[in-house]
């Protein structure tokens, strides 16, 4: 069972106007989970006082490892 209800995922990429089709927007979705995955059980260590900061969706949040890491000036993972 996904994290991610359908209209989550509209809401979404409304919210960012992003448009994607056929097997993108499965990928997308699939990025966009993976990624909520990881902030729902970061934001657990934040509550428990584990970590110092929170972590949230933002319109990044459906990118590739190599799109985010050209758009935050890193080099891409191999």
């Amino acid at each position: 069972m996904s994290i991610v209800s359908d209209d989550e995922w509209s809401l979404y990429k409304n919210m960012h106007n992003k448009k994607y089709v056929g097997d993108e927007d499965q990928m997308r979705r699939s990025l966009y989970e993976k990624a909520k995955a990881k902030m729902v059980e970061h934001n657990k260590k934040y509550d428990s006082g584990e970590v110092t900061w929170k972590m949230g969706i933002n319109h990044m949040t459906d990118f590739t490892p190599e799109e985010y890491a050209c758009r935050c000036g890193s080099k891409a993972p191999k």
